[in-house]
Formats: C-alpha cells, sequence, structure tokens
C-alpha cells in the first residue's frame, strides 16, 4: 500500500498526538472551516502490523445535513520506537469523499478489522491529495 510524504506522515503524526487518548476531537483555526479528527477503528491487520482508522473532515451545513469538504481516512500502523522515526509510521488513505461533487472513492477495502484489498492507481492518487491537503492544514494555523 501507497505511504503519504515523509512531510504529510509528520503533520498527520502531529495531528495524532495532539489527540491522545481521545477519539475524537476538533481543532479550530480563524477563518477555515473547524477540522474534525475522529479514531473510527483499531487493531485492523495489515502486513506493517495492526493499523488504526482515523478520519478527518471539514464539515459544514447545507439545508441542515451536515456535508463533507472533504473528508479523508486514514489507516495507520505506528510501529515507532522513536518519536521521530517516521519511517515506522506508515500512514496510508483509506478513503476520499466530498459531498460537493458527489465523490465516494475507497482505494483500501476493509472487511472484519483486516485489509482485503487496495487499488494502487486510486491510492496515489488519494496520496497527492493527502500530501497536499495535510499541508495546507499546517499552513492554514491547524498544526502548529
Amino acid at each position: 500500500m501507497k505511504k503519504i510524504n515523509q512531510q504529510a506522515t509528520q503533520i498527520f503524526s502531529q495531528i495524532i498526538d495532539k489527540m491522545g487518548n481521545r477519539s475524537h476531537m476538533k481543532l479550530e483555526s480563524t477563518g477555515y472551516m473547524p477540522l474534525t479528527v475522529e479514531l473510527l477503528s483499531q487493531s485492523i491487520a495489515t502486513a506493517a502490523g495492526l493499523g488504526k482508522l482515523y478520519s478527518l473532515c471539514h464539515y459544514y451545513k447545507l439545508n441542515g445535513d451536515l456535508m463533507r469538504d472533504p473528508e479523508m481516512c486514514f489507516l495507520v500502523v505506528d510501529n515507532r520506537t522513536e518519536p521521530n522515526d517516521f519511517k515506522q509510521l506508515h500512514i496510508c488513505p483509506q478513503m476520499l469523499q466530498d459531498d460537493n461533487y458527489g465523490k465516494y472513492e475507497e482505494s483500501i477495502e476493509l472487511e472484519n478489522n483486516a485489509v482485503l484489498a487496495f487499488w494502487p492507481a486510486i491510492q496515489h492518487k488519494h496520496c497527492v491529495f493527502a500530501n497536499f491537503w495535510l499541508n495546507n492544514l499546517q499552513q492554514q494555523g491547524f498544526i502548529s
């Protein structure tokens, strides 16, 4: 499975660290939609070890409905023995959804807490987007 780049991995690591033991949190930055971060699942079997599934999402309301703009889910396997050993932190995009465009794409299929399949071409596209988005989140002040 394809991982996000090292810079995006470091940014995502800061998000995980901010969560601590919580299952969800909201990060805010003036002038931007809040970023909701949720731990969706744990103990997912992967080739790299047991992983967790996280969701990052900007929500807004339209006619009373919550709209995702966008939401990405990431499969995270953290095998670090040192906090800055980012080569042992495997972060792979699993899903991208954007309600503005009616888009829903999975690049990793999960079933019964295990990776069932993945699609390299879609995952590559998701990695490109995630690398860009995570960098933007940092520049916009969500992550110090």
